[in-house]
């Protein structure tokens, strides 16, 4: 009987034929891939960087020929090695090649499936700019794209999820909000408890921290306290440590520290990063609570802590508040140099170094007596404490002007919907739009208000840090900066340099305070007898001092002059007291530092004749 197919029979047969040639296909492409793959690694291993980038570009359009699941687990492998490679150009590279004409090739889930693991890895790096530019020249196409699977609706979440991110760290909370909102919605969409839900969670926590809505703050983070997925444990001590510093900046502290000690009671092992933030926010709670040794211990551990991880931010706060501890404690040269540190430490941040650092580091230079350094940090304190007030007013009407459009949107929703009057909505939005420059002059007003306030302590404290940048605190005489100043000004014709004999034997008896009482009583003395023939006084020294006579004036009075002050010095009770002096005239030498060796060295003469 002659072998026959009918239609039918043929069909089946092509069907088979098609079937078998889909399953064989993959495993073909994946052996492509697979070559290319071999190719990475080798140009890895030769830090072939031209060979590296070719390859990745080539083995991403390979991938276009894939099952999701296959091109899924491709990119999510490629990016565990250039992570442990610490490949930063070539993630880099990535994303500007993932941006251009070349991907065109790539479907868009695989296209926008790599550009959310490249995403990744530039935050990784720390190349925020990288992914917000990779990400900003797609942004309208990801936005219309309509995924065909669950994947591919995770990967556009994700997206959408990373963006939110850049946008809070550059400050931008308010742009921010809508697309962790539609990326919550997505990932609940794809599964009800989805793990991204939780950080989205923390990441607005965060985020309303930094724009400093700590109520909102607090209700984000205890939705992600109460949500955390299974495994997760790496984020509770940074979680723990965003509400401590939320709820203690609405002057809670003593809520903060239960929080902190909730955490402390039953702590996992956390994240060292995670765990240094924490950390750094228990300081910052001891502080207020003026719980200074822990805090110094504490702060001493996070400083190691810091210096371990090698976290540049993190490493900048331990410094801080170190450094004003150590202060607090008397440790000043450590607290100055720490403080300093705090200042100058670069991290590749806007806004890098905070108010309060400049502030507490003028504190330090005021105890050190370093009044014209402490006055330039303070103008930097003011500059940069209106400069972040503004940053917090901009960033609150950019809120509100982003609730006056969600709600215009609702509003447009609402007239379809129930067809309302068109006198009506527009009343509503009237009165809305009303309410909203109200809102915004009113904190325009508070601004005014705030940056008159500093101005206003900015010129008191300029004042005084002027003044005593030129005067000696004990004495009120002009101190060693103002006499020089003096020798460079005034034309002066004679120069006693003077030394109190004795002080230090008061000092031993009775205590710094009376040694402090014996100098104020000797610059009142010499001032009584010196001031009104024209002499200007300074104290340029613990027991030393200047004076600067300008119209002629004979040695013989200047000497009377002195024995009366050492007479009136030891009638108010200082019997042991006495001075040395050595008197020079501006004609004896042809330099101000002459004059003043001269000066000197006949004040050290008189001293050593007296003791032998």
């Amino acid at each position: 009987m002659p072998f026959t197919i009918n239609i039918k029979q043929t069909s089946v047969i092509l069907g088979i034929f098609l079937l078998v040639t889909l399953l064989i296909a993959p495993s073909t492409n994946a052996k492509d891939t697979d070559a290319f793959f071999q190719d990475i690694q080798v140009a890895l291993h030769s830090k072939d960087t031209i060979a590296l980038q070719k390859s990745l570009s080539k083995y991403i359009l390979k991938t276009n020929e894939l099952s999701e699941e296959e091109y899924t687990s491709s990119s999510t492998e490629i990016s565990a090695f250039l992570r442990e490679a610490n490949e930063v150009d070539a993630s880099i590279y990535l994303a500007q090649w993932l941006s251009n004409e070349d991907a065109n090739e790539l479907n868009a889930a695989v296209r926008y499936r790599w550009m959310m693991i490249t995403s990744y890895d530039l935050m990784f790096f720390s190349q925020l700019s990288s992914a917000s530019n990779m990400i900003e020249k797609s942004l309208l196409s990801i936005k219309k794209w309509e995924p065909s699977s669950k994947s591919a609706l995770n990967t556009q979440a994700n997206l959408y999820h990373i963006y939110g991110q850049l946008l809070v760290k550059q400050k931008r909370v308010a742009e921010a909000l809508p697309y962790f909102y539609q990326a919550e919605e997505w990932f609940k969409n794809i599964q009800p408890d989805h793990p991204s839900i939780f950080t989205i969670n923390i990441i607005l926590g965060e985020a309303f921290l930094n724009a400093k809505d700590y109520i909102k703050a607090e209700q984000y983070t205890k939705q992600a306290l109460n949500i955390i997925p299974e495994g997760r444990v790496d984020a509770i001590s940074y979680l723990y440590g965003i509400l401590a510093s939320a709820v203690r900046q609405q002057a809670r502290p003593q809520d903060a520290l239960n929080i902190i000690h909730q955490y402390l009671r039953n702590p996992v092992d956390p994240r060292k990063d995670y765990f240094l933030y924490f950390s750094l926010v228990h300081i910052e709670v001891l502080r207020d609570l003026k719980e200074f040794k822990a805090a110094l211990i504490l702060a001493r551990e996070t400083h190691s802590l810091a210096q371990e991880v090698n976290n540049k931010s993190y490493l900048k706060e331990a410094k801080r508040h170190l450094g004003f501890l150590e202060s607090y404690f008397g440790n000043m040269v450590e607290a100055e140099k720490l403080l300093s540190e705090a200042i100058y430490s670069a991290t590749n941040k806007l806004n890098d170094t905070s108010p309060e650092v400049y502030l507490e580091y003028v504190e330090i230079l005021e105890k050190l007596n370093r009044y014209p350094i402490a006055l330039e940090y303070h103008k930097l304190f003011h500059a940069t404490y209106v400069k972040e007030r503004d940053r917090i007013d901009r960033a609150a009407i950019a809120n509100l002007e982003q609730q006056q459009k969600n709600l215009k949107l609702e509003q447009e929703t609402i007239v379809s919907s129930t067809k309302l009057a068109p006198a009506e909505a527009n009343n509503k939005r009237a009165q809305f739009k009303s309410r909203v420059w109200m809102w915004a002059a009113a904190i325009l007003v508070l601004i005014m208000t705030v940056i008159l306030i500093m101005l206003i302590q900015l010129r008191k404290k300029s004042h005084e840090l002027h003044y005593m940048a030129k005067h000696d605190q004990l004495t009120g005489l002009g101190n060693r900066h103002a006499f020089l100043q003096a020798l460079n000004t005034s034309p002066s014709h004679l120069l006693i340099v003077t030394d109190i004999d004795r002080l230090k034997y008061y000092n031993d008896l009775y205590g710094h305070q009376k040694g402090d009482q014996l100098i104020q009583s000797y610059a009142t003395h010499v001032s009584s007898f010196l001031e009104p023939e024209g002499a200007r006084l300074f104290r340029i020294g613990g027991d030393e001092f200047a004076i600067l006579i300008e119209a002629p004036f004979s040695v013989r009075k200047v000497e009377d002059c002195i024995t009366c002050a050492i007479l009136q010095l030891q009638k108010d009770g200082f019997t042991e007291a006495d001075a040395s002096y050595g008197i020079a005239t501006r004609e004896e030498v042809k330099t101000d530092f002459d004059w003043i060796s001269l000066a000197d060295q006949r004040m050290y003469q008189m001293k050593q004749s007296r003791k032998a």
